[in-house]
């Protein structure tokens, strides 16, 4: 969703209006209770115009609204009610949601415009994205080379690169927490949904638990009842997401969840052979070096940025094939219905240029 002040090794203390310091860990409950930087007495409506819903999660519902007072602007926001957030758990998860989201500041993070306390909910109003996911604006083009896929991919990483260097893992990359920030692809990505992200020592620290995430994109090491783990996760989520738009498949698939889940623990995958050869071999090496069970041999975002498939003109610039784009189509209709992040009241996407190139 949003985020945060651009290069510090360690999160800054949050003040409040009074003074006192928002701890990260052990007083996360008492700082969500008592958080001052929320505005009180304005709501919502006083500033915005709340016009339709345009997704829904976990943790809330996000609405498009447009802003009262000239110049109008359309933003996004999300509204999570008092009534999810009744247990200690929640509460600390979405104060931490918040003091990252507020934090976080990167051309592929969305600002945060305006936070509200409200009777029966909270509120996070930030930009909003205007492309859509990026999926259904690779399958909505006519154009879609191997470039373009690396180009999205060396995008994602350098937003990893730059919360992990702050030490916060997303804990939840995958294809659908990915927009285009307008219809135009060249204008950049952005990655979105913090509900889920921790705030740790970073690189090397592993102080996290539980399998939380998405099954399809969760890193062996979270499948572990009792292990802790690290931000080395998300590398090996960046690896599945570059699987699927690059194959139109989930590289860890099956009939039953167990099974996925038996498959990714035991790093279990092979490239389709109708595909497989239709794209470079760094590509898959690329893949590969990212798709490893042990986090500790897994690279850091740095590392993947520095891989031979991350520079450009070492790609591809000949568009896929007519049926490699079937294949994409059909997963991204069989995945869901057609995402509802800008589908109403939104210019259609504007394809890639004939070259497939950026």
């Amino acid at each position: 969703m949003s985020f945060l002040c651009c290069c510090f090794a360690k999160p800054p203390a949050l003040e409040d209006e009074g003074g006192g310091v928002y701890r990260r860990e052990e007083d996360q409950v008492g700082s969500f209770k008592r958080l001052r930087s929320w505005k009180k007495t304005p709501r919502l409506l006083d500033k915005y115009e709340l016009l339709e819903m345009i997704g829904e999660g976990k943790t809330g519902r996000v609405y498009r609204v447009m802003s009262v007072a000239p110049p109008s602007f359309e933003a996004a926001a999300k509204m999570v009610t008092k009534e999810y957030l009744h247990t200690p758990e929640r509460q600390r998860a979405f104060a931490e949601e918040l003091a990252i989201v507020q934090r976080v500041q990167h051309p592929s993070l969305l600002k945060v415009l305006d936070v509200y306390k409200e009777s029966d909910k909270h509120v996070i109003v930030m930009e909003r994205a205007f492309g859509g996911e990026v999926m259904e604006t690779i399958t909505s083009s006519r154009f879609l080379s191997e470039r373009d896929v690396a180009w999205i991919i060396r995008e994602l990483l350098t937003v990893v690169e730059y919360l992990h260097a702050n030490g916060i893992t997303h804990r939840d990359i995958k294809v659908d927490n990915i927009l285009c920030r307008t219809t135009e692809l060249r204008d950049g990505i952005v990655l979105i949904d913090f509900g889920l992200a921790h705030q740790g020592g970073g690189l090397g620290v592993h102080d996290m638990t539980g399998m939380n995430g998405t099954c399809h994109f969760m890193a062996p090491e979270m499948f572990g009842r009792e292990s802790q783990y690290g931000c080395e996760i998300d590398l090996w989520a960046v690896g599945v997401v570059t699987y699927i738009l690059l194959f139109g498949h989930y590289p860890f698939d099956a009939r039953f969840m167990s099974q996925v889940e038996d498959k990714i623990v035991a790093g279990d995958y092979e490239f389709p052979p109708e595909t497989a050869h239709k794209v470079s071999t760094q590509a898959i090496e690329f893949i590969e070096h990212l798709l490893v069970v042990n986090p500790l041999e897994r690279p850091t975002a740095s590392d993947a940025l520095s891989h031979p498939w991350m520079d450009l003109e070492n790609c591809s610039t000949r568009k896929f094939s007519d049926p490699h784009m079937e294949q994409l189509r059909s997963f991204q209709d069989a995945r869901r219905p057609p995402s509802t992040h800008i589908k109403m009241n939104t210019p259609p996407i504007v394809p890639l240029s004939p070259t497939g190139s950026l």
